[in-house]
């Protein structure tokens, strides 16, 4: 089941709809992502997962669901492959998972957000990352620009920068010039 954030409004969800119509979907409580063109989507039946998904795709549109449901299972694409290249993007899916931990010492559940991100160009092809660096590079972006559509896409450059380890590099994305 598909569900659109802004036609549905459950107990306890952590998004809401802003007065001119943009989706906010909060992070935390001390911060929140303010995000244009974005639909809070949950495969959720039962309503105990804690996992959330943003998409710009637009899910009454039957070729945009299908790019959607398709990424979800095999993207075309792994983003790391494309550092240095630019690509215009129509459509994105974020989502932010639980991921939970065990201190082996204290035996102590230790829980952190883990994040993926699915772009999709103008040929309706996906790439998608589970860099945490590129999306929060990504949603620095889309916070002032808007989730990236058809009408509103967005042209970015995918960049690798290196990390304080030597031989290790994080994936980002940026606005192309």
């Amino acid at each position: 089941m598909l569900r659109s954030a802004k036609k549905h409004k459950n107990k306890g969800d952590d998004h809401h709809q802003t007065p001119t119509g943009e989706e906010e979907f909060m992070e935390n409580e001390e911060r929140s992502l303010v995000v244009k063109n974005g639909t809070l989507v949950t495969s959720d039946l039962f309503g105990e997962s804690k996992a959330k998904k943003m998409t710009s795709l637009d899910l009454s549109d039957e070729e945009q669901v299908n790019m959607f449901l398709n990424s979800q299972s095999d993207a075309d694409y792994k983003l790391n492959d494309f550092a240095g290249q630019v690509i215009t993007f129509i459509g994105a899916t974020i989502g932010e998972y639980p991921n939970e931990t065990t201190n082996e010492e204290t035996g102590e559940v230790i829980v952190r957000k883990k994040h993926s991100l699915c772009l999709f160009d103008e040929n309706g092809k996906s790439y998608v990352t589970g860099s945490g660096t590129c999306y929060f590079s990504f949603a620095s972006i889309v916070a002032l620009k808007g989730m990236p559509t058809k009408e509103n896409p967005l042209k970015l450059e995918i960049i690798k920068v290196p990390a304080e380890v030597k031989g290790h590099e994080y994936l980002k994305v940026k606005i192309a010039k």
